[in-house]
């Protein structure tokens, strides 16, 4: 047979679509999946399924997901994710090539993504021939799912006008605009900062959208070298109109966050190195948007009790605030007091720092209120027995002597404080706290007839016996007196059953890196560099030098690092240090 002749018969293949069938695909009911983080609310059958599909994806094996496009949209935004780490436009490109070849649903959500991408990392020549390539314009009027007009058009029943506003930014995609509240607030704040700046723009003759083209053009040529009316400066006035708003809806969106009390800010400098542009922006746009933004603050409304508890669990120092409002206002009602700080535990009980807020407000009403006091301790015991390490922080010298007057009562509450360690029964040691101050006598059955023969007999002897019936608790005189300076004394001990390290067995962690891993599980896996700078100075290291051992130990495992920067932070992956926990 000739193998260059093709036997043409009546049967057909599918040659485009070669996937493989899974009858064990979990249902995941329809949902609009707007970032990677929508995983989350998956069921743990659906997040492995997850992890098998996208490993099979990224060896060629194509999964048919039966109708199931959730899983596609999420491996669309974890490619994204990952190419911030590996920086490789070419593989990025076939992947979403592949990913909308299989998976036809996210074709147009694969392009307008990918242009995004290269657009935010200056890949203007890779956007400008995918637009060719893909006939793909951006329609800001279009009902397109990753813009925010789209998603906000029926939420808070925009205008047109307010709809192509919002549709010339993308979804932020970060936690913080995550919440719903969050989001809420900020594209609410940001219409209506935009209104009054152009209210302030009309007295001087002029508008929002003039300006900003004045700022893109000095942009278009002084920074991209573009001429005046060519083809590239037509496109990328456009473009760069869009990324200046988006850069005004962080400032809006940073005031949403201090305001809230969410310490963490988006960086809102401009990529732009021109000195002539960042006069032109600050002279035409930011003097009036700064004062616009503090003048109208007040009318940001103020996060509902969901909202505190997603931003408490996002922020784990984010109690201080109302903690510290608490102690300002205290006014000698210790159960009120006790209440408020229960209340803010509560919000926090998803905060790996929430046993903190318990042992701070011992400290500070331990010379208001005895009881209280042990009340509080008695919390945080219970909250540090639940957290990753249990840190078994002891009350100072200063703090024992305001609250015990003998040896005791406090032998008396470390007996409660064992007991509880042992049976983890929170009310029956609540109950037993008022117990430590309690007057205890010696029960002596007396003999009148004999007591008063004899001290008829013996006045000497009634007075001995005086003194033999005096309270106990009285206090006894001590031989040595307890200096601030001395050993603190241990409260409670730590149990044996949580020495061991929380970390996989067969990972050789050296004390410090664990105790850097403890401090990220402790602060919701997100740490300052700044913090872990003075952390890692306290030990005798360079941060650089305990993250890349850490990330070389965790290498093998993980087959990627384990610690990331991410703009004045380090973070790590959810998923990854589950892995490296003890199973």
């Amino acid at each position: 047979m000739d193998n260059s002749i093709i036997d043409v018969t009546g049967e057909s293949y599918n040659l485009s679509n070669n996937l493989s069938r899974n009858s064990n695909v979990p249902y995941w009911g329809h949902q609009y999946v707007y970032t990677y983080s929508d995983i989350n609310s998956a069921t743990n059958q659906q997040r492995v399924f997850y992890k098998t599909f996208k490993f099979n994806f990224l060896n060629g094996i194509y999964t048919d997901l039966d109708g199931n496009n959730n899983y596609a949209f999420i491996l669309l935004f974890d490619l994204l994710n990952e190419y911030e780490n590996h920086k490789n436009s070419i593989r990025l490109e076939r992947e979403l090539k592949e990913l909308r070849s299989y998976h036809p649903k996210t074709k147009s959500y694969c392009v307008s993504y990918l242009v995004k991408k290269f657009f935010e990392h200056g890949l203007h020549k890779d956007v400008e021939r995918i637009r060719r390539e893909e006939n793909y314009y951006d329609d800001y009027s279009g009902y397109d799912h990753s813009k925010l007009g789209a998603q906000f058009r029926v939420k808070l029943n925009l205008n047109d006008s307010d709809v192509e506003l919002l549709n010339k930014l993308w979804n932020p995609e970060n936690n913080f605009f995550s919440i719903e509240f969050c989001g809420l607030e900020v594209v609410k704040f940001y219409l209506y900062v935009v209104k009054k700046i152009e209210e302030k723009y009309q007295k001087e003759l002029s508008s929002l959208a003039d300006e900003l083209d004045k700022v893109a053009d000095i942009i278009a040529r002084k920074h991209y070298n573009y001429r005046e009316g060519s083809g590239n400066y037509k496109y990328s006035m456009q473009t760069i109109v869009n990324e200046l708003h988006s850069n005004i809806f962080k400032y809006c969106e940073n005031v949403v966050r201090e305001n809230f009390g969410h310490k963490r800010k988006l960086n809102i400098e401009l990529h732009y190195t021109s000195n002539a542009v960042k006069e032109e922006y600050n002279e035409r746009i930011l003097v009036r948007l700064k004062k616009i933004l503090q003048i109208y603050i007040p009318t940001i409304n103020q996060p509902d009790e969901k909202t505190d508890f997603e931003l408490n669990t996002q922020n784990t120092t984010r109690w201080k605030i109302k903690f510290d409002k608490l102690l300002i206002s205290y006014n000698n009602n210790s159960k009120s007091f006790l209440e408020d700080i229960i209340n803010l535990g509560i919000q926090n009980k998803n905060n790996p720092s929430v046993e903190n807020i318990f042992y701070e407000a011992s400290k500070f009403i331990s010379s208001h209120d005895k009881v209280t006091a042990l009340t509080l301790y008695i919390y945080y015991i219970n909250y540090d027995l639940n957290s990753v390490k249990f840190d078994n922080k002891q009350l100072n010298v200063t703090v024992q002597k305001n609250l015990f007057k003998t040896s005791g009562q406090l032998k008396d509450f470390q007996s409660i404080i064992k007991q509880f360690v042992e049976d983890k029964d929170l009310e029956k040691a609540l109950k037993s706290i008022p117990s430590v101050y309690n007057a205890k006598r010696k029960k002596i059955q007396l003999d009148r007839d004999a007591i008063q023969e004899v001290n008829e007999k013996h006045s000497e002897t009634v007075e001995l016996l005086n003194e033999y019936l005096r309270d106990e608790d009285e206090p006894q005189e001590v031989k040595k007196p307890l200096m601030d300076n001395e050993e603190v004394l241990q409260v409670v001990s730590k149990p044996k059953e949580v020495q061991s390290s929380p970390f996989e067995n067969s990972i050789n962690f050296t004390k410090i890196q664990q105790e850097i891993l403890e401090f990220f599980s402790k602060a919701n896996l997100s740490i300052l560099q700044s913090d872990l700078e003075i952390l890692a100075r306290s030990k005798g290291i360079f941060k650089n030098q305990i993250i890349e051992s850490i990330n070389e130990i965790c290498y093998e495992i993980l087959d990627d690092v384990l610690i990331e920067e991410d703009e004045d932070f380090y973070i790590i992956n959810q998923s990854y240090f589950n892995r490296i926990l003890e199973k």
